[in-house]
């Protein structure tokens, strides 16, 4: 079966590390700045701060991860696929029947006959479901 593997591009993973340093320093700014304006070594902390601080640290957690992914996208050899697609076997287009006995319009194809999504002529591919267009 050989499978086709769309990958994202270097320059735009790059472009997604420098949003996510900027994503890093804005919530490390985020929480300085609520623990400057709240001061809890001062007095009591109030619940609506351990929130702020919660949710400061969720989405510095969040942000780490996807910068850590669009890193390795950029600068490792063998990169993550986005989407996979796998080319059918016969044994598949026979579940969903034969395709001897179907008859084929004059005109393009416009529906994708797995999904019904719509399919320009030159696809051999559907870019709704990722199935191989029948024709």
């Amino acid at each position: 079966m050989k499978k086709l593997e769309i990958k994202a591009g270097r320059s735009v993973s790059a472009i997604g590390i420098v949003m996510g340093i900027m994503g890093i320093v804005f919530i490390l700014g985020w929480i300085g700045i609520i623990l400057n304006l709240s001061r809890p070594w001062d007095n009591e902390i109030e619940p609506g701060v351990v929130f702020l601080l919660v949710f400061g640290a969720m989405f510095l957690v969040v942000v780490s991860v996807i910068t850590v992914f669009y890193v390795r996208n950029t600068f490792a050899k063998k990169r993550p696929s986005i989407l996979d697609i796998e080319e059918e076997t016969g044994d598949e287009l026979s579940a969903t029947g034969s395709t001897e006995n179907r008859t084929t319009p004059d005109v393009e194809i416009n529906f994708c006959a797995y999904c019904g999504g719509k399919v320009k002529k030159e696809f051999s591919y559907c870019h709704a479901c990722g199935k191989k267009i029948i024709t």
